[in-house]
């Protein structure tokens, strides 16, 4: 006589709490790789990579451009980021400043995932810190440093501050300064702020000139400023077309040349 087969002795509640236990270390595991899941979907997929993509117009008489990016861009390929300017030229990146962090304790989900993927590709990056003036400058700067580590050739720390928050210029500005010295210990380089021509006239061009700025000011041929005020890069148009990524993009220029934009990295 063939022998029956033995039922599993496991309560019912059991099996039930062993089911939930694997399927939440599987959703896991998948959270902890979705970056490497959604670079194999970029390998095998094609979808999202443009084929066709408008003219848009850059500024004349500057050589180096670059585009700032967050998880809003989603999915990027790297290598094939290029414009195409008005006049048919073929605009090349040579830059990439990535969301880093905001507030007291966001990152940005994709910052860990585009940090790695742009070094690869011998891309020049950057990390900023979405400032908040009514939160606590020491929190905000350790939220930054635990997740930027900054090497040799990347950009300086960068500060994007455009909200005042309900706070009066001086609180702005004093808060700012605890930030920013903060970063300057941890970093030895002096951070780059960046935040739109209107705020910076109105709350730190007076207690921050000797800082470099990165201008937000769109849909102009020229950036012109006070004759006192530093500008590394103008962020001069929010809605580029590039191959490489899905929809616009914010474009941006560096003010200087090659050797002034290699003086200006992480030594």
């Amino acid at each position: 006589m063939a022998k029956k087969k033995s039922k599993s002795k496991l309560p019912l509640w059991t099996k039930i709490l062993l089911s939930v236990v694997v399927l939440f270390a599987l959703v896991i595991a998948v959270y902890e790789n979705q970056k490497y899941f959604r670079r194999a979907y970029r390998y095998f997929s094609a979808k999202y990579i443009k084929t066709e993509w408008k003219k848009t117009d850059f500024p004349d008489k500057y050589t180096l451009h670059g585009i700032d990016v967050s998880h809003y861009q989603d999915e990027i390929n790297w290598k094939l980021l290029k414009a195409i300017n008005t006049y048919g030229d073929t605009i090349d990146f040579r830059f990439v400043i990535i969301k880093a962090t905001e507030g007291l304790l966001i990152e940005d989900k994709r910052f860990d995932e585009y940090w790695e993927d742009v070094k690869t590709e011998n891309i020049t990056r950057g990390a900023y810190h979405y400032f908040l003036p009514d939160r606590s400058p020491k929190i905000q700067a350790s939220n930054y440093i635990n997740s930027v580590k900054l090497l040799k050739g990347d950009l300086p720390p960068i500060i994007d501050i455009e909200e005042t928050k309900g706070k009066k210029k001086k609180d702005i500005v004093k808060n700012l300064k605890e930030f920013i010295s903060v970063l300057e210990k941890t970093y030895g380089v002096r951070p780059i702020i960046y935040s739109n021509i209107t705020f910076i006239e109105d709350y730190l061009m007076d207690d921050f000139a000797n800082y470099p700025f990165w201008i937000a000011h769109y849909y102009q041929k020229e950036l012109k400023v006070e004759n006192d005020l530093t500008w590394v890069m103008w962020q001069h148009s929010d809605k580029a077309d590039l191959l490489g990524v899905k929809g616009q993009v914010d474009a941006n220029v560096f003010n200087g040349n090659e050797k002034e934009f290699k003086q200006l990295l992480v030594k």
